[in-house]
C-alpha cells in the first residue's frame, strides 16, 4: 500500500562547503505492519546524484522528515539513467548501517529480475491510476 507518492528536495550540506538542493521521485510503501519501503528515482536534473555521501545525505533526511524507523525499512534506489549496471539497470536495494540517526556506508545490492517486475508493476498501477484521476 502506497502512503506517500511525490516529488522531494532537501538542502544537504556538501563535502566541499556547498549546499546540495538534491531532488527525487519519493515513494513510501507500507509493505507489512511495521515495515516501510522507500524507492527515490532520479529526476535526471543533477550528475553523480546517487553518490554514497549524496545518497547517505538523502536517506537520513527521509528518516527524519517521515519520521520513518531506519531498522524496519527497506531502501530501493531506482535510476533509469544509469547503464552502466549489468544485472538490473534501473533498481537496487540500498543498505546503510545507521549511526546515531545517520545513514552510513551504502551498500548496493542488484534487484533480481522478478522483484524488479513488481516494482515496474507497482509504477505502471500508480501512472495509470494518477492518469484516470487527471482525465
Amino acid at each position: 500500500m502506497r502512503i506517500v507518492d511525490q516529488l522531494y528536495q532537501c538542502n544537504v550540506p556538501g563535502q566541499d562547503g556547498y549546499v546540495w538542493q538534491l531532488h527525487c521521485h519519493l515513494r513510501i510503501f507500507q509493505q507489512h505492519p511495521g515495515h516501510k519501503i522507500v524507492m527515490v528515482s532520479d529526476r535526471g536534473c543533477e550528475t553523480g546524484w546517487f553518490i554514497p555521501y549524496k545518497l547517505e545525505q538523502l536517506a537520513t533526511r527521509i528518516v527524519q522528515d517521515f519520521q520513518l524507523n531506519p531498522d524496519r525499512l527497506t531502501w530501493i534506489e531506482h535510476d533509469p539513467n544509469d547503464g552502466s549496471r549489468q544485472d538490473c539497470i534501473e533498481f537496487s536495494q540500498v543498505v546503510f548501517q545507521w549511526q546515531d540517526g545517520k545513514a552510513t556506508d551504502p551498500q548496493w545490492r542488484a534487484i533480481d529480475d522478478q522483484l524488479a517486475a513488481l516494482i515496474i508493476g507497482e509504477m505502471l498501477q500508480l501512472a495509470t491510476a494518477s492518469a484516470v484521476r487527471v482525465g
